[in-house]
């Protein structure tokens, strides 16, 4: 099931599938445009879509591209990311909870409670890359990317419309590439209710849409939950690499973890 991620030219799935990731209309129709054209220079998307509102042009392609859904270059706005590489949303019902938990990709308007979220469990040290992931997402990173280099891309849980967990995933862009790396964590408050579980599910749905073949997971081995939530769901330990992390100048393990991405 390898799959190295090459250029697909821009494909789209439904407008209604699409609102998910690109929620305010005339950003969506702007996306659209764009995708189902090809390359366009800056001066005919204005005139097309906003002729009489430069300002409006300006601000939509802008929010696009700090999301990472578009990029201009050469005076040509293109598409960045697929759509139907990201992961459809979906609702499910826990439980614990009055209002269905919503898992879906992360959108501009997702910002800054998402990296709120991601400070808050990376400051208990149960993930380490947590604090590192949210810095450049806090100045301006794009929250879908897929280049030369690779591809990233974030997904939220919310309840209640509120952001209350996240999955990042990122994979490298090299010829032998069959694995992704992913990240993720739920704030305390809502934790032990079903959300992490069905966030792993929900990368793992991106991986196999995406072909690839295997996950990682890497966590300091004193997240003792972390690794025992991972290993009750099938991932397996792979290696340990000692003395890896250092935080208040004491040395902790590494413990990677992967997953299989059944066909």
């Amino acid at each position: 099931m390898s799959e190295n991620p090459t250029p697909t030219g821009g494909a789209l799935r439904s407008s209604k599938a699409a609102a998910n990731e690109i929620p305010n209309e005339q950003r969506r129709h702007l996306y659209e445009y764009v995708a189902e054209r090809g390359p366009v220079r800056h001066r005919r998307l204005r005139e097309a879509l906003f002729p009489n509102d430069r300002r409006a042009a300006r601000h939509h392609l802008a929010l696009l591209e700090r999301s990472g859904f578009l990029v201009e270059e050469d005076d040509r706005v293109r598409v960045a990311v697929d759509i139907d590489r990201l992961t459809e949303a979906k609702t499910v019902d826990l439980p614990r909870f009055d209002s269905p938990v919503e898992l879906r990709p992360a959108n501009e308007s997702d910002r800054t409670a998402l990296v709120d979220v991601m400070r808050s469990v990376g400051e208990e040290r149960i993930h380490v890359d947590a604090v590192a992931t949210a810095a450049p997402l806090a100045h301006g990173g794009r929250l879908h990317r897929r280049c030369s280099e690779g591809e990233r891309g974030f997904y939220v849980a919310t309840v209640d419309k509120t952001v209350c967990g996240w999955v990042h995933a990122e994979a490298p862009s090299r010829p032998e590439s069959h694995h992704a790396t992913i990240t993720g964590g739920v704030v305390e408050e809502r934790r032990e209710a079903g959300i992490g579980t069905n966030l792993l599910e929900y990368a793992q749905t991106w991986a196999e849409r995406c072909g690839y073949e295997k996950l990682y997971q890497h966590l300091p081995s004193t997240n003792r939950v972390g690794v025992d939530f991972l290993t009750n769901r099938g991932w397996t330990v792979e290696a340990t690499r000692s003395d890896h992390y250092l935080a208040k100048d004491s040395y902790t393990d590494e413990v990677i973890l992967s997953c299989a991405i059944d066909d």
